[in-house]
């Protein structure tokens, strides 16, 4: 779920935001969740150079290690994606594919992440209503996809999404109870490689 920050820090270089999110995604998850750590921070890395939704997704699931099960999973999403018109259609391939794993496991959110930045198409709008639809673990799928089509098109990005939020960020963190997201945004910037 934090992969999106390793390829923001890492905008055009997949490879350091794939170390990065490593590094990260070892703190708590194990085997194929850090994968889809890696997988996330290469999205959003490849977003600041690829502004094609489709390219990019390809170009990331041919960057995970193809002995992996992540990537035959994201593989197989893929794959069901082209092959189907619909994205409920090929959604209910994976959803059967993938049935025995929990809901809030790496391999059905993969899945649920390759469709919706496939069918969604660089539109932030219907990426966000398909990564939705698709249910699973949402809430983290969102932020990592939704960061990723929003670099790619930050126009797409309606009023209607920012508005309500403004430029404070509410945080459990002691030391920033709240900040400004726009402060925020440029000390993330300050870290970039």
């Amino acid at each position: 779920m934090r992969g999106a920050i390793c390829g923001m820090v890492a905008p055009g270089n997949p490879k350091e935001a794939a170390r990065l999110a490593w590094l990260d995604g070892e703190v708590s998850h194990f085997n194929n969740g850090i994968i889809g750590e890696i997988f996330n921070a290469m999205l959003v890395s490849l977003a600041y150079v690829e502004k094609d939704a489709r390219t990019m997704l390809e170009q990331c699931i041919n960057m995970i290690p193809k002995t992996s099960e992540y990537y035959s999973v994201a593989k197989f999403a893929l794959d069901m994606a082209k092959q189907e018109d619909d994205w409920e259609k090929a959604w209910r391939h994976c959803e059967k594919k993938l049935e025995k794993y929990n809901w809030i496991h790496a391999y059905p959110n993969a899945a649920a992440e390759v469709l919706a930045l496939w069918f969604g198409n660089g539109s932030f709008d219907e990426t966000a209503y398909l990564i939705s639809m698709a249910g699973q673990d949402v809430d983290c799928n969102a932020a990592q996809i939704l960061t990723a089509a929003g670099i790619m098109n930050p126009q797409g990005i309606r009023n209607e999404w920012t508005d309500p939020i403004g430029d404070e960020l509410k945080t459990y963190l002691r030391r920033y109870r709240s900040i400004s997201i726009r402060d925020l945004a440029r000390r993330t910037a300050a870290v970039a490689v």
